[in-house]
């Protein structure tokens, strides 16, 4: 059986977790924005992600759009 395939925002979560490390708390986000278009994510994608994850309360993303923070 294969893998179910994780939307693109779930994916896109996944890989900003992965980003942040171990115990990590926030992601420079222009580094996450070259990490995740070098996987194929559109800025659109990406964009999504964050508005949905914001808004299910997990991560915030600063006023400036500089830094990923998990909450």
């Amino acid at each position: 059986p294969f893998p179910r395939c994780p939307r693109p925002s779930e994916a896109i979560f996944g890989i900003l977790r992965d980003l942040g490390g171990p115990g990590g708390r926030s992601v420079p986000l222009p580094h996450a924005l070259a990490v995740l278009g070098a996987r194929g994510f559109t800025p659109a994608q990406v964009g999504a992600a964050l508005d949905e994850y914001e808004g299910l309360n997990v991560l915030q993303v600063n006023p400036a759009r500089t830094t990923v923070t998990f909450v």
